[in-house]
């Protein structure tokens, strides 16, 4: 859900930002405007909680041990829909504030991802155990 949300804010930025910038990724960064730029990084991290998700559901589907590795894309995908969502309203301006913008909708949806899916911390919790071979006794 985190990953879809992302998304879907993503692209109607992009939408938005098509009237005021070009959007051409072949531009270095230096030489595009600061809404291009934050646009690209957000593309970016959104791709990467995709591909741990992506990673995450493959070894699931494999029948592979996948603990650590969904909850590196859980704590990822939570953190990265809230960061999305919530740059794209801004970068969107007024419009994106506006309660007829789904813009609008999807930041305030965003902020229980972390809590639906877990917190953060216990995410974290979770992968460092695995890292350090713990069990939730050794290590709280």
């Amino acid at each position: 859900m985190a990953v879809g949300v992302a998304k879907a804010s993503l692209d109607r930025t992009r939408e938005l930002l098509k009237k005021v910038c070009k959007l051409d990724y072949r531009t270095p960064l230096l030489s595009v405007s600061h809404a291009e730029a934050t646009l690209y990084r957000l593309e970016a991290e959104w791709e990467a909680a995709r591909l741990l998700t992506m990673k995450a559901a493959w070894m699931a589907d494999n029948k592979l041990p996948n603990s650590k590795e969904a909850s590196i894309a859980k704590a990822k995908a939570g953190r990265v829909a809230n960061e999305v969502t919530l740059k794209c309203v801004e970068l969107a301006g007024a419009l994106g504030y506006g309660e007829d913008e789904l813009l609008e909708k999807w930041a305030r949806d965003s902020k229980i991802l972390d809590i639906f899916e877990g917190t953060q911390q216990i995410q974290l919790l979770i992968v460092a155990r695995r890292l350090l071979g713990k069990s939730s006794s050794e290590l709280k």
